[in-house]
């Protein structure tokens, strides 16, 4: 089988209010974030399959022919290996790899995505191709950001891709594959539009390969990494959000290691003693939510319509998202699932007039600090800097950013 080289990007993701309320049925409201993590997978001609986890200086190189035949007698034989209960099935592979101590669980769940979405994608093939896939990410891993989706999502879409299962054949042409058995690659990338329906297959394979991973995900992270932009999560429902302005924001990993787990069973420990109370509160957090979506609409409109400068209606809009994150972050402090080191980065960015809450199940974990236009970069550079030096992991970038995208190269 000979095909072109591919490369495919997709981004993390936050959650922007409604953490913790939307286990009470609450509205949640997630966007995508400019970290990204991007897959290349290229052609070879030395009879074998190679995965190169960059990050974490692992690798693994199988017999193409041997892992064929091993994956498919793993999904023809056994259905729970779909399942985070069956992951264990996928030792034989794991075993095959170069993995160093550290995050060596993170590794093997890499590696099961991998074989499990090679043989589901190319369980057709009469022969499964030669090449390697290289795994590169900015987003960092096991902090609540959707590394695991936006993985998932790049490695359905290069593997979909060169299957045929995804895009035009143009695409594939056969007069651009006289390069590709070599491993040689284009001089320049060819980036291709990917339809609704390529859309749809990317996000189905991506939750299928998050169920290993999480169990029974909720569907919100492979599907920001898919579609990008915003959406919406309430007692099961998702619904995108196409009108919100790319907002720019500082992330921050406090490096405190959290059990979701643990988070979540607390708090509701503290819900059933006192109902009223926590209902309130998750109510609160829930109209939150709402308010945010409307401006986040209303701010979009409002760019579009600007020229040269911001309107006065956008420095209000951006005013009212900077108060509500605010009150957000006191909510979830009540509640409990806040951390000191979540206060103390709020109170660094306080100092500079700057806006703060935690994202996901808080207890450490990350955070984001909105930067509203205007702010000069002496005050960006000073508040990145005095995080940095409080020990925090620190990056500039921004919410909205596109989802899935692939290149031929």
């Amino acid at each position: 089988m000979r095909f072109r080289a591919v490369k495919a990007t997709a981004p993390g993701k936050i959650i922007l209010h409604g953490e913790h309320a939307v286990v009470y049925g609450k509205k949640a409201v997630a966007t995508s974030i400019g970290l990204r993590t991007t897959v290349t997978l290229e052609p070879q001609a030395n009879d074998c399959v190679t995965l190169s986890l960059l990050n974490f200086n692992a690798s693994c190189k199988w017999k193409q022919d041997e892992l064929q035949e091993d994956v498919r007698k793993l999904l023809d034989a056994d259905l729970s290996c779909r399942t985070q209960q069956g992951s264990h099935l996928f030792a034989k592979f794991v075993d095959q790899c170069t993995i160093p101590d550290v995050k060596s669980n993170l590794i093997k769940d890499a590696v099961s995505v991998f074989v499990f979405l090679l043989g589901s994608i190319m369980e057709d093939l009469k022969s499964l191709p030669s090449f390697t896939l290289e795994v590169d990410s900015s987003i960092p891993v096991g902090s609540g950001l959707g590394s695991s989706a936006a993985y998932s999502a790049c490695l359905s879409t290069a593997l979909l891709t060169v299957a045929g299962k995804i895009v035009s054949q143009k695409a594939m042409s056969d007069a651009s594959l006289d390069c590709s058995v070599s491993g040689d690659v284009l001089t320049t990338p060819e980036t291709v539009s990917l339809s609704s329906e390529d859309l749809a297959l990317i996000n189905k394979w991506s939750l299928e390969a998050e169920k290993l991973v999480h169990g029974k995900p909720s569907g919100i992270d492979n599907s920001i990494c898919t579609y990008g932009g915003a959406l919406t999560y309430q007692d099961g429902v998702i619904e995108h959000l196409s009108r919100i302005p790319k907002l720019k924001i500082i992330l921050i990993d406090t490096k405190v290691v959290r059990s979701t787990k643990n988070l979540i069973s607390g708090l509701r420990e503290r819900y059933q003693q006192f109902p009223t109370i926590y209902s309130s509160l998750f109510d609160a957090i829930g109209a939150i939510t709402e308010e945010s979506c409307v401006c986040l609409e209303k701010l979009y409109r409002a760019e579009a319509g600007a020229k040269e400068t911001m309107t006065t209606d956008s420095d209000d809009l951006y005013r009212s998202l900077a108060k509500l994150i605010d009150l957000n972050q006191k909510l979830l402090v009540t509640l409990g699932v806040s951390h000191n080191s979540l206060d103390k980065l709020c109170s660094v960015t306080a100092k500079y007039g700057m806006h703060s809450k935690l994202t996901g199940a808080g207890g450490g974990g990350c955070a984001f600090t909105l930067v509203t236009p205007g702010t000069c970069e002496k005050s960006l550079g000073d508040v990145t800097g005095e995080l940095a030096n409080q020990g925090f992991e620190v990056w500039d970038t921004c919410l909205g950013d596109p989802g899935v995208t692939l290149m031929i190269v």
